[in-house]
């Protein structure tokens, strides 16, 4: 199986591994660092070569619109971590990966924000 990574960052070690654990240790991954226009590009990427699945590093409104595009795309769930400990620090904040989820829905939750005078 062929997985397209669809993010300007590299994979860390650990996220191959994890899809060697899912997908099979024959799995290639094949990484698009190129930027996009809107989602119907980063689908027409994902259909014309062929992939089995994609992991996506992208904005909400993206991924909402892959979503729609009925391409489920994979989420490299990170957590903080101290920088000691981290396999990727970003902006000065460790992080280390933790698994793999696949996205199925996006939704936004707000609620108003308080007046605040001086």
């Amino acid at each position: 199986m062929k997985i397209l990574w669809m993010s300007r960052h590299r994979y860390l070690p650990s996220q191959l591994e994890a899809l060697r654990r899912i997908f099979g240790q024959e799995v290639e991954v094949v990484r698009d660092s190129n930027p996009f226009d809107s989602a119907r590009e980063i689908a027409a990427r994902f259909r014309e070569g062929g992939y089995g699945d994609m992991v996506v590093v992208a904005p909400l409104s993206v991924i909402k619109q892959l979503l729609d595009l009925d391409i489920k795309p994979l989420w490299a769930e990170m957590e903080e971590v101290p920088v000691a400990e981290a396999e990727v620090v970003a902006r000065g904040r460790g992080f280390r990966f933790v698994r793999f989820r696949r996205i199925v829905g996006l939704s936004l939750a707000f609620e108003d924000v308080p007046k605040f005078y001086v």
